[in-house]
């Protein structure tokens, strides 16, 4: 029997990314019990989602507060729109739930970055006070392992010394707006860096940034605790034209082109495709948040804050350089 079978979890915003959230939650053996929408319609149109992907027969609502009360999950998976994260979090921590925050951790335009940063350090240290787990949904520390264990196979031990990231979504109507980009994918390619930067520190004085359009670039070194430092290039942005999805990673000059597949359950899963042959692996979503259940998080708040950090120094530099 699975140890996390009896965990009670409710999803808050299930229409987008959560109803996928949703689904890993029920693979790995938890009870889906509940979520929260905007609306008495959005509760509806997303209940449908969600009976599409799982055998779900929990409840939905449009009122946080009622949820918490009435369902008492032990987790809540908080997938709202950024400006709703920090409400949310500390909603659910306060009432007792470990939570589990997608990316980025906190966001609103209209916060400077200590504000934000301000928001992150209270939530986890709600957390650490309630004796509760907190996480963030950071998968790419998942990608970021495997793709190095993959390229040590034909490399010994040996450190990559580049770290190239481009990550690129559809722009689906919306204007070229590269902060919003870089917001939205950053906290991605920067999670990879911390876990092959063993939490390392980005030389400041290096960056260079190009946002323009759809597209938002930061290039720097980083220093790692051990060993010699690491050459970066993250490259977020939005497509117009085909190829929809591009998610790469190269280390050094290997490439990991990053794509996904139904093993013969019909579970998907992540495929890593490289000069030297194909990797299927568990979705990296998958990987994240079978962790947390286990009491791992992949990427937990003091993780969360740093990446937070990190992503904000870049868009402020980036601001001054273009």
């Amino acid at each position: 029997m699975s140890s996390s079978q009896g965990t009670r979890i409710a999803v808050v915003g299930a229409s987008g990314i959560g109803k996928h959230h949703a689904k890993w939650w029920a693979l790995e053996g938890a009870e889906v019990c509940a979520f929260v929408g905007t609306s008495e319609e959005s509760v509806g149109r997303a209940r449908e989602g969600l009976q599409g992907l799982f055998d779900f027969t929990g409840r939905g609502y449009t009122d946080l507060d009622e949820m918490l009360e009435r369902e008492r999950p032990d987790i809540v998976d908080v997938c709202s729109p950024p400006r709703w994260h920090f409400a949310h979090a500390a909603k659910a921590i306060d009432a007792g739930c470990h939570v589990l925050c997608e990316k980025p951790l906190v966001y609103d335009p209209a916060l400077s970055r200590e504000e934000l940063l301000a928001q992150a350090r209270d939530l986890v240290t709600r957390a650490e006070h309630a004796g509760k787990r907190f996480g963030v949904c950071t998968q790419y520390v998942v990608c970021a392992r495997m793709v190095r264990n993959i390229w040590k196979q034909s490399r010994s031990d040996r450190m990559a010394s580049k770290y190239r990231v481009h990550l690129a979504s559809p722009a689906k109507g919306r204007e070229p707006d590269p902060a919003r980009v870089w917001v939205d994918l950053g906290p991605h390619p920067i999670s990879g860096l911390q876990e092959l930067s063993h939490d390392g520190e980005i030389l400041w004085d290096t960056v260079r940034t190009e946002f323009s359009g759809y597209n938002a670039i930061a290039r720097f070194t980083a220093k790692r605790v051990t060993g010699e430092p690491i050459e970066c290039e993250l490259i977020t942005g939005n497509t117009t034209e085909p190829p929809p999805h591009v998610r790469e990673v190269t280390l050094d000059d290997c490439t990991f082109v990053i794509g996904g597949e139904n093993d013969a359950d019909g579970v998907y899963c992540a495929r890593i495709d490289t000069e030297e042959g194909a990797h299927v692996e568990p979705d990296f979503m998958r990987v994240l948040i079978g962790e947390f259940l286990a009491g791992e998080p992949a990427a937990d708040g003091n993780a969360g804050i740093i990446n937070l950090d990190w992503l904000l120094r870049i868009l402020e530099i980036a601001r001054e350089q273009n």
